[in-house]
Order: C-alpha cells, then sequence, then structure tokens
C-alpha cells in the first residue's frame, strides 16, 4: 500500500519538476495535497478495509490458537497464578504435546475455537470459558490429549528424562508464525523444572482425572479407548515418587 503511494508521489513529483525547479516546499505542498485530494478517497477505503481484514483474520487466528491452548493449560492455573511454575513452561509443553499428535494438533485447535465460538455466540458474543470448559466436546479433546500425554510415560522413567530436557529448554527465539521469530538473549540457565516442578506440573493436569464422575469417565473412554481409572492410577502411582516432602 505504501509504494502504491510512493509511486503516486513520484509521478506528480515529475509532473510539478517539469514545470519548475524541485524544492523541498514543493514536495511538502504534494504530500498535503494527496492526504487531501478526494482522488485517493477510494484509495484509502479500500486499503483500511484490507487492513481491517488482516486484523479481523489474526484475531481469528488468535482465537483458534487460544482456545486450544487454555484447554489444555486450564488445570494448571492455580500453579501459575500462584508462581509455583513459571509461566514459559507453557511454550514447552505444547512442544511436547505437538511432538505426541504432530500435524493433528491443527485440527483440534479448529475444533477447539469451533466450540469456543458456538458457546460465545449463543452467549451474545461474550466467551465464558468455564461453560467452555465444561462442553463435553471439549472435554473430549482435553481427555484425548491428556490420554496420550499419559501413555507417552509407558516407559515412564524413559519418557520422563526426555521431558525435563524439553520443559528446561529456554528458546531464544520466540515463534509469531510458522515462519516469523523474535529473537531473545539467552537467560544463561535452563527453566526450572527438576523433581518439584515435574511433580506439579503432572499432578495438576492428571490427578483431576482420578476422579471422574461417570458421564466424564464416559467421555474419557470414547476420547482415548481406554479406562480412566486403569491408566490414570498407573500414572499416578508412578508419579508418586517425585512428590515433594511436606
Amino acid at each position: 500500500m505504501a509504494n502504491k503511494l510512493f509511486d503516486a508521489l513520484l509521478q506528480g513529483a515529475e509532473a510539478e519538476a517539469k514545470k519548475a525547479p524541485f524544492s523541498v516546499e514543493t514536495l511538502r505542498q504534494l504530500v498535503e495535497a494527496m492526504k487531501g485530494a478526494p482522488d485517493y478517497d477510494h484509495y484509502y477505503r479500500a486499503s483500511y478495509d484490507s487492513l481491517m481484514r488482516v486484523v479481523e483474520e489474526d484475531a481469528r487466528r488468535g482465537a483458534r490458537i487460544n482456545a486450544f491452548g487454555r484447554l489444555l493449560v486450564h488445570p494448571l492455573d492455580p500453579l501459575f497464578s500462584e508462581e509455583k511454575l513459571d509461566r514459559r513452561l507453557i511454550g514447552n509443553y505444547f512442544f511436547f504435546v505437538r511432538s505426541l499428535f504432530g500435524d493433528e494438533v491443527e485440527a483440534m485447535a479448529d475444533e477447539a475455537a469451533s466450540i469456543a465460538e458456538e458457546i460465545r455466540v449463543s452467549a451474545g458474543g461474550n466467551l465464558d470459558w468455564v461453560s467452555f470448559y465444561a462442553d463435553p466436546r471439549a472435554k473430549q479433546l482435553y481427555f484425548k490429549v491428556i490420554g496420550r500425554v499419559i501413555r507417552a510415560f509407558r516407559v515412564f522413567e524413559t519418557r520422563r528424562d526426555w521431558v525435563v530436557k524439553v520443559m528446561q529448554h529456554d528458546p531464544t527465539a520466540v515463534g509469531l508464525s510458522s515462519n516469523v521469530y523474535i529473537e531473545r538473549p539467552f537467560e544463561g540457565q535452563a527453566l526450572p523444572f527438576g523433581d518439584r516442578e515435574f511433580f506439579l506440573f503432572f499432578d495438576g493436569l492428571v490427578r483431576p482425572l482420578a476422579t471422574l464422575g461417570a458421564e466424564d469417565a464416559a467421555l474419557f473412554r470414547t476420547a482415548t479407548g481406554d479406562d480412566a481409572g486403569r491408566i490414570v492410577g498407573k500414572f499416578l502411582s508412578e508419579l508418586e515418587q517425585y512428590r515433594p516432602a511436606a
């Protein structure tokens, strides 16, 4: 859009230069004329509409990512709010989930966004996140992810060692999209994720599944093909060895 304006300014400058010696004052007058010329009204309106489409698409993309991300993280909200866990771990958690699901993450993010949008519209434009988390479809998405996380720990110690390394990673580039990154200085140390954080993190994600009601237990089985009591109990028994001393 800027290039089009520069081209128009250059054409105007060339035309003025044929009439008389060109000066900075002439340039200033040309710029001011372009700002208010009715000939440019259509262009400015079209440019504004184009920008708004970009903004709206970005907002939709943000909502899409946000819905799935919030769904995965919401059981850990108290731990982050109380600063028992570092919020920078969230990005590494998402990397762990993507390593388990690959491109399937995109489809799940789209599904989460659709559920959130449906709830928002039905509520008159306000999205109640509690209602979103309680929606059976959102629960199934969450159960599907956590079920896969639990199954990834079949060989508990091997998977734990890998997860700890992933969660300790302190990236020097923050991704804004698939191909846009912002560099930031390395802090010089790994993120805090030892035995204590390992226990808090996975206990916060998994322990609520140990007390599912009959309806949610059925949703879990539908989403994962597994019995929640069986696989959750085994995981938590392995996890107990990392419980912090009182």
